[in-house]
């Protein structure tokens, strides 16, 4: 019996080993994984954000002077800078385009209701089919991956995932106008997600120096080559596009330390903050020229944008005294229910 157990185990054995492809074999493609595209290389890869302390990295760095040291720095506070002005530019973009969209939309419509509210109704469909489905065709044949949020996409690459196309010039254009289309064309989004994903797409191309595809790069733009100064920038553009959304500086910076990102460093958050303040000036500027009717339906296109200044009070005050209802509610409760018990002689 012990015999033919260990005849078996042996022929298992073989079996198995027969089965392990050899580095001879021509029919084996060692460069497709599970998580690939048919036929293709793989799509998902790692990034090290690691710094390895070798001799080679020693030696680079002790070859660097204190003039490149300076200048490398006073690059990234450049990039900071320009990635801030790109997301608020963006973020204004959408919300005007936006705006003109559903001004244009309800003026027509409420010009044809006057004569029928048939016709009107079959207007206003028309109109938001048309453009949620401009919407549809840019992210099926333009932009495949500008679909979604594109949150989770950004907290995967900042945890160490590169996932293909997902930063590219072509994502942030269908990211752009993919959403003018769907939020225009009354879904129920929002522009939050994807103007995080706006920020973050600016922040990478600009690390790289641009889109060689489309001959929009720039040498002196191709300074930061590892993966790690390109995660910062990325953190940067996260943030700038929450503060583009909320007008938020502070809540940008909570947004990427809490949220997005687990590799974090002092130095970056001073940077992050500075992206994040530019981004809410470029916003607050824009809008406050736009008051003035130079920028078509906006303020009055069907999108009510409230002023966060003239609110912060009176929702401040209605939080607070929400906040000590609920608060005194229990000890209130048990007043009035130990009153009760000692006007019916229960107590003692």
């Amino acid at each position: 019996m012990l015999s033919n157990h260990l005849e078996n185990g042996f022929e298992t054995a073989k079996l198995m080993w027969s089965r392990i492809p050899n580095a001879d074999d021509g029919d084996h493609d060692f460069t497709t994984s599970p998580l690939s595209t048919s036929g293709g290389p793989a799509s998902v890869e790692s990034l090290d954000y690691e710094v390895i302390e070798n001799y080679a990295y020693r030696e680079e760095q002790a070859q660097r002077g204190r003039l490149y040291v300076g200048y490398y720095v006073v690059v990234k506070w450049l990039f900071a800078l320009l990635i801030g002005i790109g997301t608020g530019l963006a973020a204004v973009f959408i919300n005007l385009s936006v705006e003109n969209f559903a001004g244009w939309k309800f003026a027509l419509t409420f010009s044809i209701i006057q004569k029928s509210y048939f016709a009107g109704f079959v207007v206003y469909v028309l109109i938001n089919l048309a453009l949620v489905f401009s919407s549809v065709y840019i992210i099926t044949q333009f932009a495949p991956a500008a679909a979604g949020s594109g949150i989770p996409e950004i907290k995967g690459y900042l945890n160490g995932v590169d996932i293909h196309g997902i930063l590219l010039f072509r994502t942030l254009i269908g990211k752009i106008f993919g959403s003018i289309g769907s939020v225009g064309g009354g879904l129920a989004l929002g522009k939050e997600g994807p103007l995080v994903h706006t920020g973050a797409c600016i922040a990478s191309l600009l690390g790289q120096g641009g889109s060689t595809k489309y001959h929009l790069s720039s040498r002196w733009l191709q300074v930061f080559k590892s993966d790690r100064d390109r995660r910062d920038l990325v953190t940067c553009g996260c943030a700038a596009g929450v503060a583009a959304a909320f007008r938020a500086p502070v809540g940008g910076v909570l947004f990427a330390l809490e949220e997005v990102t687990s590799w974090w460093r002092s130095q970056l958050m001073w940077r992050v903050f500075f992206t994040s303040a530019i981004v809410a000036v470029v916003v607050r500027t824009a809008m406050g020229w736009c008051k003035s009717g130079k920028c078509g339906h906006f303020g009055s296109g069907g999108f009510i944008i409230w002023d966060v200044s003239e609110l912060s009070l009176t929702l401040g005050h209605f939080g607070s005294c929400m906040f000590m209802t609920c608060y005194s509610l229990p000890y209130w409760s048990l007043i009035i229910i130990y009153s009760e018990q000692w006007s019916r002689g229960l107590l003692f």
